[in-house]
């Protein structure tokens, strides 16, 4: 007696929800404090889930940022040895030693943010996604291990005269101290991503796809700054180069109007537009076990000022593991790490992402 039509309809559900979870490329994204309240570049998975499909991603990643003006650099300490606090008063009293200077910072802070993805198939060729991050700061305890890394020969000035695990931002100008705060900053919803993948380009194990971006300007930075309408266009890839290896690859433009008049008119400049992009290498040898290393890049977002690198271009690595899971979902572990030294990226970070479709 053949099956019944629905007997054939559950079991066609029951094998596409065992399927492997196609994991994508990583959701690499700038933590460095300046850029966390506006748009970034984002790596998005080309392939589309199929109508009607939904896919969650819960990621997670704590970084620690440790920089500052190369001005300081030239300044002696000035004190026996021992760890340093920067105070209110230093940071008041090193901004009054250099009132020739447009712009000093100094930004010793760990980050952690937390984000929900949903996307949803729209058609078989077309998705829709919506991001919502919370994100807090403080001094955090990765201070330690990034000292014990660099003991190995790569060493970071200053880092061994700073009391450990502690949060300061700073921003002088022409000689006064412009913003500090050295007090954690709760956990809050920063501005929501709206976007949407169409694929134009599908081969034997090829996927090609053009994406757009929305950040609409909800909340505040410090309950002062507001971004504007930031938005993005982009070009994603995705090819199966082997059965053991899937390359990822995209390209991205970022657009930044104007927001609040105190964002417009950051003592660093107005924050622009730019470019971003990623490369991946996924390799999937064994069953569950897919290690990948990924390429992020994005251009500076700021006007050149004196003794600043911000308006270089920066590039990053991002490896890590997904661990794939029954009922077509996985566990990604990830290190992100800063490859230039430009002083405008998080220095390094921990990543912690939980991934399901259905």
């Amino acid at each position: 007696m053949p099956p019944r039509p629905g007997v054939l309809a559950l079991a066609a559900g029951l094998a596409l929800g065992a399927q492997d979870l196609d994991t994508g490329p990583a959701p690499t994204r700038e933590m460095f404090p300046l850029y966390l309240s506006t748009l970034a570049y984002q790596p998005v998975a080309p392939a589309p889930l199929g109508r009607g499909r939904w896919r969650v991603d819960l990621d997670h990643m704590r970084a620690n940022t440790f920089e500052f003006s190369d001005v300081f650099k030239n300044v002696p300490p000035g004190e026996p040895p021992g760890r340093i606090i920067v105070s209110r008063e230093r940071a008041g009293a090193t901004a009054a030693a250099h009132p020739e200077m447009p712009v000093l910072f100094y930004f010793d802070d760990e980050v952690q943010r937390t984000s929900l993805r949903v996307r949803v198939g729209l058609s078989e060729r077309t998705d829709a996604w919506v991001e919502i991050p919370f994100v807090s700061h403080g001094g955090g305890d990765l201070d330690g291990a990034i000292e014990g890394f660099h003991a190995l020969g790569f060493k970071q000035f200053g880092r061994d005269r700073i009391r450990q695990d502690q949060m300061t931002l700073a921003v002088m100008t022409y000689g006064r101290l412009a913003f500090f705060t050295d007090q954690p900053l709760r956990t809050r919803a920063q501005d929501p991503t709206f976007g949407m993948v169409h694929r134009f380009l599908a081969r034997p194990g090829l996927d090609v796809s053009f994406q757009v971006t929305l950040k609409p300007p909800v909340t505040t930075l410090y309950g002062t700054f507001r971004s504007g309408w930031d938005h993005g266009l982009g070009l994603a890839a995705r090819w199966q180069a082997a059965p053991d290896h899937v390359l990822h690859g995209g390209f991205g433009l970022i657009r930044r109007p104007r927001g609040t008049l105190a964002f417009s008119n950051l003592p660093f400049g107005r924050m622009s537009g730019g470019w971003g992009g990623h490369g991946t290498w996924e390799y999937r040898r064994w069953k569950r076990l897919r290690p990948f290393i990924q390429l992020y890049a994005q251009s500076g977002f700021l006007p050149p000022q004196p003794h600043q690198k911000l308006h270089r271009p920066s590039l990053q690595h991002d490896l890590g593991c997904h661990w794939l899971l029954p009922g077509n979902a996985a566990l990604t572990f990830r290190y992100l790490n800063n490859i230039t030294h430009n002083e405008n990226t998080a220095d390094m970070g921990l990543g912690l992402s939980l991934s399901a479709a259905f």
